[in-house]
């Protein structure tokens, strides 16, 4: 069995720093996240954030950038 492609996007929002991973699947269920211009209705969806437009309540979410090891 092959793994899904992306990452879910509780996950993502999470890293971001904009929710919990609890607290992003309420706002899925609130109804205030969209991805690609599209409202997410589902919960587990999942997401590539270096190629999707992530948005929650209309404001984008910054690109992923990678770690800086010094």
């Amino acid at each position: 069995m092959s793994e899904p492609e992306g990452i879910r996007l509780q996950k993502v929002l999470a890293q971001a720093g904009v929710a919990s991973r609890r607290a992003a699947e309420l706002m899925v269920a609130e109804g205030r996240i969209e991805v690609n211009g599209e409202l997410v209705t589902e919960q587990g969806r999942r997401v590539d954030p270096r190629r999707d437009v992530i948005r929650v309540d209309g404001a984008r979410i910054p690109p992923v950038r990678g770690h800086v090891y010094l």
